[in-house]
């Protein structure tokens, strides 16, 4: 196995390799920062491109321009509060509202650097998991995944500013809209008014980019100025850097827990990184000391989904290799790669072409280096766009929110859509009512009705008594409903008797 690492690692060192994964950073970081595009798109865009090169070549190319998505999407949700893709959106939370307090670039270098570590953490977890894997994942069901998706919805409360209810409204209506379109068990058509664009649903990027990006343009707009107002001080950039840089050292444990916890759910299929940067948010919240903070500006809400972020690539990687079996979207486009270039996952990735997944490994590490880096030297120009005027900041924003909503599906209703919901967000911000908890439940809802059907199929209604991880997994559920109070009522004991 040290000989397989060595092999995969020479691999990198070669002048094309080098060559083909800057490009695919630089190609990856442009693709990140149009809203709605990502991962995703940067290697279906550029896939192509691999046909005629060697395997560690293509994969120098490939996960170049993955990894590139990462921060790129990161600048646009930090700095705009404009997602770049689905799984950036909570990073949105926190990371913008650092912004307006005159910390864009504290955030973009807290961001990079727990994405570097999530990054490394994923790459040692695929190393270490592979062997394994099968057992973890045979153990889990439809259940399993019904009562994870469950657990994402305990964390609405953190969102809804003083009013749970408003925050159960909110979440209620990401619920609703998450059923628009045609039902998954009998094939009929739900909310659509008899708009034939409406049967396959709002595409999710679409939706959170109206949520996010328009309706702060219009607030903006009416509101006048700019983010960040000229009076704060961003000369300082060193400096933020810096403590970005010891933030992301600070809370190790979190960033750690964080990406251990994006291996996991990147490892099973048909999850999704969204899924993951949800639950580390909420994870996040309920270590934290000071949970109060969350939403309104604190580093750890964006450090965590950003480890995550990151350390999903390599979770996602363990299914396809170890089986063949695509963990993601973009797991997908690699294994497409695969075949492509003749070679076969399973045991045989696992025995004779062993450099080649270690090559992958150090790929994942080399890569994530070299975009933080980047990421990290250019922050300081890219957070001073933050305080251009509004009258020039809102039609750029618009028009690059308006393009990319067109380009994902090339359809002018999409852009109707984000219009739409950019108007949504916008009176819903006005009302206090949690944008972010109408995202939470948009995210989960298709996959608890979809593992809701198939347990109810498969295992009856008692489906929860019928398995032990499901019954493990509810009194988490349970745990995580009742740890807040508890741990707010021991403190006001505990300042009562300092009193």
């Amino acid at each position: 196995m040290l000989e397989a690492s060595i092999q995969g690692l020479l691999h990198i060192f070669t002048v094309n390799s080098i060559i083909f994964m800057f490009l695919g950073i630089g190609f990856g970081l442009i693709i990140g920062f149009l809203p709605g595009l990502g991962g995703i798109v940067a290697m279906a865009l550029i896939l192509p491109f691999a046909f005629g090169l060697s395997p560690t070549e293509a994969f120098a190319l490939l996960i170049g321009a993955h990894t590139g998505t990462l921060f790129g999407s990161s600048i646009t949700s930090i700095l705009f509060n404009v997602p770049g893709a689905a799984k950036s959106v909570v990073v949105c939370f926190d990371g913008f509202p650092m912004t307006q307090k005159g910390e864009g670039i504290r955030a973009l270098a807290a961001g990079a650097m727990a994405s570097l570590w999530g990054g490394i953490v994923g790459a040692i977890a695929l190393t270490l998991a592979l062997p394994v894997m099968k057992m973890v994942m045979l153990a889990l069901a439809a259940p399993e995944y019904f009562m994870m998706a469950i657990w994402g919805l305990t964390i609405i409360a953190i969102f809804s500013d003083g009013s749970v209810l408003k925050g159960l409204v909110a979440a209620g209506f990401g619920l609703a809209v998450s059923f628009i379109g045609m039902d998954p068990v009998t094939g009929t058509s739900r909310y659509t008014f008899g708009i034939s664009e409406m049967i396959d649903g709002f595409d999710f990027p679409v939706a959170i980019m109206g949520l996010f990006a328009v309706s702060q343009m219009i607030k903006l707009y009416v509101k006048g100025g700019s983010i960040v107002e000229r009076d704060i001080d961003l000369a300082g950039s060193k400096t933020g850097i810096m403590d970005g840089i010891k933030d992301s050292i600070r809370h190790w444990r979190l960033v750690i827990s964080s990406s251990l916890l994006g291996v996991f759910i990147g490892a099973l299929p048909g999850v999704g990184a969204s899924i993951g940067s949800v639950a580390a948010y909420g994870h996040a919240v309920q270590t934290s000391k000071h949970p109060e903070r969350f939403g309104k500006g604190t580093v750890e809400g964006v450090i965590a989904p950003e480890a995550t972020n990151a350390a999903v690539e390599g979770g996602h990687l363990i299914p396809t290799l170890a089986f063949g079996i695509p963990g993601s979207e973009v797991a997908v486009i690699l294994l497409a790669a695969f075949v492509m270039l003749g070679i076969q996952p399973g045991p045989e990735m696992l025995t004779t072409n062993l450099d080649l997944v270690f090559n992958l490994v150090w790929l994942i590490v080399i890569t994530n280096i070299f975009s933080t880096t980047f990421g990290i030297l250019i922050s300081r120009r890219l957070v001073r766009m933050t305080t251009l005027p509004g009258n020039i900041l809102v039609p750029i924003i618009l028009a690059v929110c308006f393009a990319g909503a067109y380009a994902i599906n090339g359809n002018i209703f999409d852009v109707v859509v984000c219009v739409f919901f950019g108007f949504i967000g916008y009176y819903m911000d006005k009302y206090h009512y949690s944008r972010a908890d109408m995202i939470i439940g948009m995210v989960l809802g298709l996959m608890i009705e979809r593992y809701m059907h198939i347990s109810f199929t498969l295992y009856g209604q008692d489906f929860l008594l019928q398995r032990p991880i499901s019954l493990g997994l509810l009194a988490l559920v349970l745990l995580s409903l009742i740890y807040p109070f508890v741990r707010k009522t021991l403190k006001a004991r505990k300042q009562a008797k300092g009193v």
